[in-house]
């Protein structure tokens, strides 16, 4: 298990920035295996403004995104663990999302909640990684998911990916 990892640390690992850099911080760390992460819901977030006017909710569709920023961590930092790659490398060979499914909004998340984000690596099938999620309130499971994202295919260094 790693140290705990703070905003500034998330962000050499992922190429997200304001507004769509979505961690708070991870507070566990197995690179590679699983992770646990805080997303702060904050009145100030803009995209309450328009969701909805009169009753903020956090949108489900970014809970689904903080697991998968999570898991860029998880897999960015295996590869630094097992590759001995330095934190700018990783950023910049970060996947994508390749699959969202079976995704379960149980209860609304809204300013001043703590979100606990959770993402546990599964079964890998080539290039695509299998990776169960979830986001909690206090005891509310609020939101589960299962992911599949891909590592980058970035041959000829254009930052595109294969084109098949």
């Amino acid at each position: 298990m790693s140290e705990p990892l703070t905003a500034d640390d998330v962000l050499r690992l992922l190429p997200h920035r304001h507004p769509f850099f979505l961690l708070d911080r991870v507070t566990e760390l197995e690179p590679g295996v699983r992770a646990v992460a805080i997303k702060n819901i904050s009145a100030a977030d803009g995209v309450l403004a328009g969701h909805f006017p009169g009753r903020m909710l956090y949108p489900g569709v970014l809970l689904v995104e903080c697991v998968a920023q999570l898991a860029a961590v998880i897999y960015g930092t295996g590869a630094l663990a097992a590759a001995g790659a330095d934190l700018g490398d990783v950023a910049e060979r970060v996947g994508y999302l390749a699959e969202i499914k079976q995704t379960k909004f149980l209860k609304t998340v809204t300013p001043g909640d703590q979100v606990v984000i959770r993402a546990q690596s599964g079964p890998r099938l080539g290039r695509l990684i299998s990776v169960q999620g979830q986001a909690s309130v206090g005891r509310d499971v609020v939101m589960t998911t299962r992911l599949v994202v891909t590592d980058r295919d970035d041959t000829d260094g254009s930052g595109q990916g294969a084109r098949r």
